[in-house]
């Protein structure tokens, strides 16, 4: 029977509050066989988001934890103020090269899942040579803090009933025919075949913006199909005092999308990507 695996990275700095991020995990940990978590760059004060919550998270052996502290994290960004204390791609491309997961989602941890029953519809359909990205469906925090964060499913489900699938348009440049939705990285799917032969996401964008829309053109690039999915239901929590446009205080740096989108052609990436040559230490929770 084929696995599936849910990629997710985050910093304990209170951005992603605690509520919100054993919501979304513990909907993630119900839907997907693995759920694979790095942990960036978290204050050694602090240590883990997921250890700081581990009481609320069910334990069940579903869970790979990696955790880069302050002291790496500056090694592999070598010490760029511009990047600030997050990165996206360098924990991404970690988890990426390690999955043993068949098909395997890369996703964020404002999202909640969802539901298995309708994932497992989706992935009755899929198709080995095509990268996915499935439409998110914004909703707000407050409803299910106004709820109970204990209650998100049923939350989602009361979301699965009054909230529609959504269809904006998204083109970054005047040849980007690979944005097929907006905000196209919250849900993007594939078989672990086709994440290895493009070489996950490229190392070298290494500030904010654009790597989800440069990963599904190499795709294409490197032949394979692109689709768009609307149908299943799954959910962005908003910001407080942000809303639902991915609008962040750490995006001080952009990447140039002329050179990541229009332009690109190949990738950048060699053998090593994602530390292929590190051995990483992770615990299975």
């Amino acid at each position: 029977m084929e696995t599936t695996a849910v990629l997710l990275n985050c910093r304990n700095d209170g951005y992603k509050e605690d509520d919100r991020f054993v919501s979304c995990m513990n909907s993630m940990i119900e839907t997907f066989d693995e759920v694979w978590y790095c942990d960036w760059n978290s204050p050694s004060d602090k240590g883990s988001l997921l250890y700081q919550n581990l009481d609320r998270i069910p334990q069940i052996g579903k869970i790979r934890h990696f955790i880069i502290d302050p002291e790496t994290t500056k090694l592999l960004t070598g010490s760029n103020p511009k990047i600030g204390d997050f990165s996206y791609i360098i924990p991404q491309n970690i988890l990426l090269r390690r999955c043993t997961a068949d098909w395997i989602v890369s996703s964020a941890i404002d999202i909640i899942a969802p539901n298995k029953k309708y994932f497992d519809n989706f992935l009755s359909k899929v198709n080995k040579n095509t990268f996915y990205t499935a439409a998110r469906r914004d909703i707000e925090y407050s409803g299910l803090e106004e709820m109970g964060f204990e209650n998100w499913r049923e939350f989602r489900d009361k979301m699965d009933i009054e909230v529609p699938a959504i269809y904006y348009p998204a083109k970054i440049t005047p040849n980007d025919n690979y944005s097929l939705i907006n905000c196209c990285g919250d849900f993007q799917f594939a078989h672990r075949d086709v994440w290895h032969n493009i070489k996950g996401f490229e190392e070298q964008m290494v500030y904010a913006c654009y790597q989800d829309t440069n990963i599904q053109k190499k795709a294409v690039l490197n032949g394979y199909n692109l689709e768009a999915y609307f149908d299943l239901p799954l959910y962005h929590l908003s910001h407080k005092g942000m809303g639902n446009d991915g609008s962040s205080p750490s995006k001080q740096y952009y990447n140039d999308f002329w050179d990541w989108v229009e332009f690109f052609n190949e990738t950048q990436n060699d053998n090593n990507w994602g530390l292929g040559d590190c051995e990483i230490e992770f615990e299975i929770i």
